[in-house]
């Protein structure tokens, strides 16, 4: 290449970059705009102006993100395009301030072009008329029929007036609609059309008329901006959006009253199940809700796809979902409306999956959809005993309806939508073993109802994907077991019946088994409950026992002696998790201390000083008498308790008769050298709320002093692969936490002072408040309680009554 050549390149190339660089027009789109060719189209257009019509263009650099908006009079426009690229231009036809007409066309420019011809088709912006009819299946319907008429007379609408056909949803152009009710007549051979009830309807584009057929005391009225919807389905609390099942997504507006009264907390009004709902509208928002406030009788469980080891939620997203069928299912949807699908036989499969271009239901006459992706799924059971079983899930069957749809982690979720009781017989049969009296199954029925219903009705965390509560024991155990004789009995028995203080749901806490104790529910929940106060969990209220202090607590712990226990009136202590036990090494205590990250010593310890304060006198007092209470109590228990009411001040050494006793700390006998390793000398609970709920740990080494919070307490004493003991001898080491938090620490120290072996004794297994399980079975079975004691005894000051 010679140098005029190379010259003449380097040239051309610099024009061409400075054409791009500081835009020069090179490039030119002819863009017109293409109305629809039909007859809706001509009658619109020649009630609107055409002089009177603008239209806006944005144009959008696809490549860029960057977009620019142009106002004209013209429906042809001509773009010079500086640039090469990826073009998006929208246009939109405008009368006043409505938008009638829009469409979009992409448009790749480069040198293989430099002018283009660009059509953009055009699409009218429809609004909807949304009917729906309100019978309450009061009154008969004969002949009758709604007919929606435009302003040229064509009819758009011809429907009988069949509950079923409701609600209808008519995407409309804008113009003048009237609505008409009319019935039909025969009369011999001609017939007569009487109209019931009319109105009419000047339509604005892209906007929202609903209408309400209200059928009272044999009159028809059309009611404006009014609706009767089927159920609400799910909300979410943040864009104020709605869904109903039959009818679909709608917004909330601001001024949202609910049953007459204006409220910011409107959430905590709806819940998802909630039906036969009526509204009133305003451009297209809901401002009223109105529906009859009683106690729900159904439920709405999110179902799980994989558990914790302990039963919680750890998903509920399926990949993919495979169902049997019993007794026949029909299959909707709902996206743009609502409509039946198919209708599955008893033994058929039926599959959800997901494709690259949709949602596809594989049954055994084939393949349908595909469906979009935020299309919702509703299965109908067609009998009392229709249910279904989730092979990805387990073999139990779900009774009632199920709902599938697509959640945002892009799996499908599955809500089980069933009557209460019918979810009470497979809670009580996976809460509570079979094996148990019958008078503790029903009491477990009674505060599962309870729970249940107030959970319905002020729990919101599923509300965005329609649930109520999940499967798991974050609520209640759903399904774990198939409803057996013994728990389907209870529920029936105690039908409808729940537990109310003050006239409210009472807060019905449960568990499995204490460790003699009922904690406080201040201690977990942060509220105080009237019904629940911690107690001594024993049927002999006058041996009191004096838990008040740490010695106290640890030497009720520490008794593994089960006669001697259930001679104190301690129902569950039989049972292996009313005692447990678990122990560490020093070194496991230290390391896990030292791995804590927000940990830090709060005290450096001097060599001189002793590394705990003690009263010797206070504590071989305390030890002292805790072994001749437990010595006199043996010795009168076989005279009846009586005796043990009679003053025992005169058998239990005082302060006063004992000398003074030297109590040595090995560590603080000697000075320390400050090059020795670390090492534990202490560990003890420092801090317990008022329940006895274990809020701080101490630990103690040679050098500092560390606070452990409740919050570190499971990391510092993680039983992860560790044997834990239970009263009855059977090792546990598959458990991922503490049984409980009701706990003492004892620590076996070597000849010079530092911990050996750091022993945890503690009782119960669950949260400690409510009811315990094991002790209802006991108090019923050895006892003879009756279910309604049990409640009184577990829930002092409530009222068990029959709400529905």
């Amino acid at each position: 290449m010679n140098k005029q050549v190379f010259i003449l390149i380097m040239l051309l190339l610099s024009t061409i970059l400075s054409t791009l660089l500081f835009g020069q027009e090179i490039f030119t789109l002819n863009v017109s705009l293409v109305f629809p060719n039909d007859n809706d189209t001509a009658a619109l257009m020649k009630r609107l102006d055409s002089n009177a019509l603008s239209y806006l263009y944005k144009i959008t650099i696809l490549d860029a993100n960057h977009s620019e908006t142009l106002l004209s009079s013209s429906p042809i426009l001509s773009l010079s395009i500086a640039k090469q690229g990826t073009y998006e231009i929208e246009a939109s036809v405008i009368s006043g301030s409505d938008v009638y007409f829009s469409g979009k066309r992409v448009v790749v420019v480069d040198y293989s072009s430099f002018i283009q011809e660009v059509e953009i088709p055009l699409i009218p912006i429809v609004s909807r008329i949304f009917v729906t009819f309100d019978n309450e299946g009061t009154e008969s319907i004969s002949g009758e029929k709604i007919i929606i008429t435009d302003d040229s007379s064509n009819v758009v609408l011809n429907e009988s007036l069949n509950e079923v056909a409701f609600p209808l949803f008519l995407n409309v152009i804008p113009g003048t609609y009237k609505l008409t009710i009319l019935n039909e007549e025969n009369l011999t051979q001609n017939s007569i059309n009487r109209v019931l009830s009319a109105t009419e309807l000047n339509v604005q584009p892209g906007q929202l008329y609903p209408v309400m057929i209200s059928l009272r005391n044999q009159n028809i009225i059309l009611k404006k901006n009014s609706a009767k919807v089927s159920k609400l389905t799910a909300f979410d609390v943040n864009t104020r959006e709605v869904i109903f099942e039959k009818e679909g997504r709608f917004k909330l507006a601001r001024n949202l009253s609910i049953n007459g009264k204006t409220s910011s907390a409107w959430s905590s009004l709806l819940f998802p199940g909630l039906s036969d709902l009526y509204l009133t509208f305003s451009n297209g928002e809901i401002t009223n809700i109105d529906y009859k406030e009683e106690f729900p009788s159904r439920v709405r469980v999110l179902i799980s796809s994989e558990l914790t080891t302990i039963g919680g939620l750890s998903s509920a997203t399926f990949e993919k979902l495979t169902l049997k069928i019993s007794n026949g299912y029909s299959i909707f949807s709902f996206r743009e409306g609502y409509c039946q699908i198919t209708t599955m036989q008893h033994g058929q499969i039926v599959r959800f999956s997901k494709k690259s271009d949709g949602l596809i239901i594989e049954t055994n006459d084939g393949i349908i959809g595909p469906f979009e992706t935020n299309t919702r799924f509703y299965l109908k059971a067609q009998a009392r005993d229709s249910s279904v079983e989730i092979s990805e899930k387990s073999k139990n069957k779900y009774f009632g309806d199920l709902e599938i749809f697509v959640n945002k982690s892009g799996g499908f979720s599955i809500i089980n939508d069933l009557p209460i009781e019918e979810y009470l017989k497979s809670v009580v049969a996976s809460e509570m073993p079979s094996t148990y009296h019958l008078e503790a199954l029903k009491a477990q029925a009674v505060v599962a109802r309870t729970y249940a219903l107030e959970k319905i009705l002020s729990d919101r965390r599923y509300a965005d994907l329609g649930a109520n509560m999940d499967d798991s024991t974050n609520f209640q155990a759903y399904n774990f077991q198939k409803p057996n004789e013994k728990s389907s009995l209870a529920v029936e028995r105690t039908n409808g019946e729940v537990l109310l203080y003050k006239n409210k749901l009472s807060a019905t806490f449960y568990y499995s088994v204490s460790g003699g104790y009922v904690m406080d529910p201040k201690d977990i929940f942060k509220m105080s409950i009237a019904y629940l106060k911690p107690k001594v969990l024993s049927v002999d209220q006058q041996n009191l026992l004096f838990l008040d202090d740490e010695l106290a607590l640890k030497n009720f712990l520490k008794n593994w002696d089960i006669l001697t226990l259930q001679r104190l009136g301690f129902p569950e202590a039989r049972n292996g998790y009313f005692r447990w036990k678990v122990e560490f090494s020093a070194d496991e205590i230290y390391s896990a201390v030292i791995s804590l990250k927000n940990v830090a010593a709060v005290a450096n310890n001097t060599n001189e000083k002793s590394l705990k304060a003690i009263d010797p006198v206070s504590e071989l007092r305390r030890y002292v008498n805790s072994q001749l209470l437990s010595s006199l109590r043996n010795d009168t228990l076989s005279a009846g308790t009586s005796e043990l009411t009679t003053d025992l001040n005169d058998k239990i050494i005082n302060q006063s008769t004992l000398m003074a006793v030297e109590v040595k700390n090995n560590t603080s006998e000697e000075k320390l050298d400050q090059n020795d390793p670390e090492r534990i000398v202490d560990v003890y609970v420092s801090a317990r709320t008022p329940g006895r709920y274990v809020t701080e740990i101490t630990i103690e080494t040679n050098k500092r002093i560390f606070k452990i919070a409740s919050s570190d307490v499971t990391s510092v004493f993680s039983v992860k692969g560790k044997k834990i003991t239970l009263l009855n001898g059977i090792i546990r080491s598959d458990l991922s936490s503490l049984p409980s938090s009701f706990f003492t620490v004892d620590v076996v120290k070597n000849e010079e002072g530092f911990a050996q072996k750091i022993v945890l004794y503690g009782g119960g297994f669950g949260h400690g408040i409510g009811m315990s399980q094991v002790a209802a079975n006991v108090l019923a079975k050895d006892f003879g309680w009756d279910y309604i004691t049990i409640l009184s005894f577990f829930y002092t000051g409530t009222q068990l009554r029959k709400v529905y």
